[in-house]
């Protein structure tokens, strides 16, 4: 297991900053994923981290040493594509086994690596097949096998399930965060998919414009993003972002839009202190913080009504979309519920669960 350390990290192609001064620490045998709207940086971080792209600026450390500048092949790192990238002309016993032979290892060591990585995934009875042979699901799991038998000191996923059917990738998704618990190995891997990372990573990178946003865990970046978008990348459906004022009545705190006025609980009263009433401020909600009248989860609550324009009946979950005067109001609710369009709705706020970002720069005060 290795420290992966990455230090005022750049990468920039002529005018564009795909990556953009990161420092990132990673853990022996962490499990971090790089998560980020399409274009973010993220794969593009990743390869600098393999050595595949050179980097503009800054440093690559594993423990103490500096890979900046070596070449992918001394590196001992394993990485994993999106497209699969097995050999379509070897057997999965060649595929699996062909890193060792670049490496001229005995036959007899590379035979009993390959039995294990393959016994790992599930394949040990498909050495004999040819890619063509096999699934999307099955050659996958040849290229992860590929990927750990080197035992590398790092493995990079980049998007390995994303052309997988849904069903299966919840499966491999298991299979991969289980493997890499077993195996101890410090893994980086890239998705944009944010239910892959809140299921995988032990932590998460949110990167944005080739920035890094917030590096957290899982429970810490969806109860408490550091900026709206942030905020609103996680979590489906996105966060309710409302444009709002904070005013002052008979010394309690108010939250007032067109058609919405919530009260500030006290715990919340000393992060805006020194509010201004010229200052816009953006309400952060989620739509799973608001509740139907007689279902909410606390008696701390602010009641406000709508209009339904909209529902989504998803069985498991119905989503509510609420005309409001400043716009739309999401709310999920339990799949049992049944409300018809144009019929006005009462809703709760979660006094304890809503956010706060200034409107100016978008981070979050609480």
């Amino acid at each position: 297991m290795v420290k992966v350390r990455l230090k005022g990290l750049k990468k920039y192609f002529e005018r564009v900053k795909a990556v953009n001064d990161i420092n990132l620490e990673i853990k022996p045998g962490e499990f971090v994923v790089l998560l980020g709207p399409s274009g973010c940086g993220k794969t593009t971080l990743l390869r600098c981290v393999s050595g595949l792209e050179r980097v503009t600026a800054g440093r690559v450390f594993f423990d103490n040493d500096d890979m900046t500048y070596l070449p992918p092949k001394d590196r001992n790192i394993s990485m994993v594509f999106q497209n699969y990238a097995v050999w379509p002309h070897m057997t999965v016993d060649s595929n699996i086994a062909f890193p060792l032979r670049v490496k001229k290892y005995s036959q007899k060591e590379i035979k009993k690596r390959v039995i294990w990585a393959a016994k790992l995934l599930g394949i040990d009875n498909l050495l004999d097949r040819y890619p063509a042979q096999l699934s999307g699901g099955q050659r996958q799991r040849v290229a992860v096998a590929r990927a750990i038998v080197m035992e590398p000191k790092v493995l990079l996923m980049d998007e390995p399930l994303s052309n997988l059917d849904a069903l299966l990738r919840v499966r491999m998704r298991t299979e991969i965060k289980k493997l890499q618990e077993n195996l101890k190995v410090t893994t980086i891997y890239v998705t944009h998919d944010q239910v892959e990372a809140m299921t995988m990573g032990d932590r998460i990178a949110v990167l944005e414009q080739g920035i890094l946003q917030q590096l957290s865990s899982s429970d810490e970046i969806y109860h408490n993003p550091v900026n709206t978008f942030v905020a609103g990348f996680i979590g489906s459906p996105q966060m309710n972002f409302i444009e709002v004022e904070i005013v002052s009545q008979n010394k309690v705190l108010y939250l007032r839009a067109k058609g919405l006025e919530i009260p500030l609980l006290d715990k919340f009263k000393d992060k805006v202190s020194n509010f201004s009433d010229k200052r816009n401020y953006i309400l952060g909600i989620r739509p799973e913080h608001i509740y139907i009248t007689g279902r909410a989860q606390t008696d701390q609550v602010a009641s406000t009504k709508g209009k339904v324009y909209f529902a989504e009946l998803l069985r498991s979950d119905t989503v509510i979309h609420l005309e409001k005067e400043f716009g739309f109001l999401v709310v999920k609710t339990p799949g049992d519920l049944k409300v018809k369009e144009d019929k006005e709705l009462e809703v709760l706020f979660d006094l304890l669960r809503i956010h706060l970002f200034y409107k100016d720069t978008g981070k979050a005060i609480f």
